[in-house]
């Protein structure tokens, strides 16, 4: 693949290539804190945070325990290969941000044929994974606690109410804050800490150790798979592609994490800005393109200790987050669900309840509702926020147009992309069950992944410097990220389409 030359000593007023897109400006990288571990709490922790809130209720909370109650803890292992491949795209679309002050969409809109194809691929890609899953599962935890029975199809519409009540909270917090990014920091960590502090307690004094052994053990059993209907009978590859997909964050989810990361100011991102809040967001500005850093020793040392700050993010944060969050939520699956059940589309919030209830009172059935509701809530608001950012970061810098409109304007692009997106919702719940819309998100996230680690690593390659840009080991990490996803999928069409149509 193509690679720039080198950039050193370029004077301030030279421009650098930007490939399809306006070339980038050059000025210094600013410089962050001095890397210490405890400081990196104060410092810059945030987008991880984010991350985590949003990936935590979909293949941590539902799929995870989808897995567990049919096939125990064995299927484990899965994870744990995603997690780390799915880390690997997340920090390297993270290297571009931090060079460029831009998100990776961006990026993958300064490529050949040229935004406009981009813009319109991923668009199309995207929407067919887009369903208010995690709306309408959050929405089943508040109608079983209000109906006093998880919800079957004749409590559909109630559903659907309370559905719509979490839509347009969601709405509400993306409304205030100056920076969206600041309002969804304080939620997300609020509820990570909740939902991780009571599944610690729950999982200390109520599961045995055999069970904690039990999962621990699936997270190393490379390779382990149903053998008979004892382990769990034939394997559902739907089931297990859109596990593998969000068992970290799936999708464009976690390329999103560099619109955070540009909203948080790493890097270059403090010269370029953030997506301001409709409320309290008048003195916030966006610039419309990134600037790049010349390589000077001094530059390269201040890239460096960004990079540090990205890891601990990422492996301390992100990495650590999802183990827990798949960890606990399959204990509790393991000892209060009996085996081999499926999830019903209705249940799958919060199954864990009923065997809870069972075993610690009443009350463990409510409390764990609310923890099903905050999981979903979470991820529904990193939904909610991400799909019209990613839309507007690709207009805002990919289309002239757009970028003729003043730099305090890109929230009237970002609203209206929001308010189709909350229509998309209302209408989608209507179209399908709650649990289904989850295995229809994962399956197209999970070919999304396939693209996004190619072409992250065709941008990182082509835009970078040879000085920054990602080692063999980490390039041969996003190509085994794309076979892997590719494979998952090619099983889960085969299985579901092709077989049934020769059956037919």
């Amino acid at each position: 693949m193509e690679t720039n030359v080198n950039r050193s000593e370029k004077p301030d007023s030279e421009k650098v290539d930007g490939g399809c897109l306006p070339d980038w400006e050059v000025a210094d990288l600013p410089a962050p804190p001095p890397y210490r571990f405890g400081r990196a709490f104060r410092s810059v922790l945030g987008p991880g945070i984010i991350m985590l809130g949003a990936s935590i209720g979909s293949g941590e909370w539902l799929l995870g325990p989808a897995i567990t109650a049919q096939y125990g803890g064995r299927l484990l292992w899965i994870a744990t290969i995603a997690i780390f491949l799915q880390v690997l795209l997340n920090t390297e679309a993270i290297r571009y941000t931090i060079y460029t002050g831009e998100p990776i969409f961006s990026g993958y809109m300064r490529c050949k044929p040229g935004a406009p194809f981009w813009a319109f691929f991923y668009s199309i890609i995207d929407f067919f994974g887009i369903w208010p899953g995690w709306a309408m599962t959050a929405a089943t935890a508040i109608a079983a606690a209000w109906l006093g029975y998880m919800p079957q199809d004749a409590d559909q519409n109630t559903v659907r109410t309370f559905a719509y009540l979490v839509f347009f909270a969601c709405l509400g917090i993306v409304l205030f804050g100056g920076k969206i990014y600041n309002a969804l920091e304080k939620v997300q960590l609020f509820m990570v800490v909740w939902i991780i502090g009571y599944l610690v307690v729950i999982d200390l004094f109520m599961v045995s150790p055999r069970v904690w052994w039990t999962v621990i053990k699936g997270f190393f059993s490379f390779g382990s798979l149903p053998q008979s209907e004892d382990d769990g009978g034939e394997i559902d590859w739907l089931l297990l592609g859109a596990f593998a997909a969000y068992a970290g964050s799936g999708g464009l989810g976690n390329v999103s994490i560099t619109n955070y990361v540009r909203d948080k100011g790493w890097g270059m991102s403090s010269l370029v800005g953030a997506i301001p809040s409709i409320i309290g967001g008048q003195e916030v500005t966006l610039s419309h393109l990134g600037k790049v850093f010349r390589i000077t020793p001094e530059n390269l040392q201040r890239f460096r200790e960004w990079w540090k700050y990205n890891r601990f993010e990422q492996y301390y944060i992100w990495v650590v987050g999802c183990f827990i969050g798949m960890a606990l939520p399959a204990m509790l699956t393991i000892a209060f669900v009996p085996g081999g059940q499926a999830v019903d589309q209705w249940s799958a919030a919060a199954f864990q309840a009923d065997g809870l209830a069972a075993k610690g009172g009443r009350i463990f059935w409510y409390l764990t509702l609310l923890c099903g509701f905050w999981v979903l809530f979470s991820t529904q608001l990193g939904s909610v926020d991400s799909v019209p950012r990613r839309y507007t970061d690709i207009i805002w810098t990919g289309f002239s147009r757009a970028r003729k409109l003043k730099e305090h304007n890109a929230k009237w692009i970002y609203y209206p992309i929001l308010a189709l997106y909350i229509l998309w919702g209302l209408i989608a719940m209507y179209l399908a069950k709650p649990f289904f819309m989850i295995l229809v998100s994962a399956t197209v996230g999970g070919y999304l992944l396939v693209i996004t680690s190619l072409h992250t690593l065709y941008v990182n390659r082509k835009f970078l410097p040879k000085e920054i840009q990602p080692p063999i080991w980490r390039q041969i990490g996003l190509i085994l990220c794309a076979i892997f996803y590719g494979v998952f999928g090619t099983l889960t069409v085969i299985q579901k389409v092709i077989v049934p149509y020769i059956l037919k």
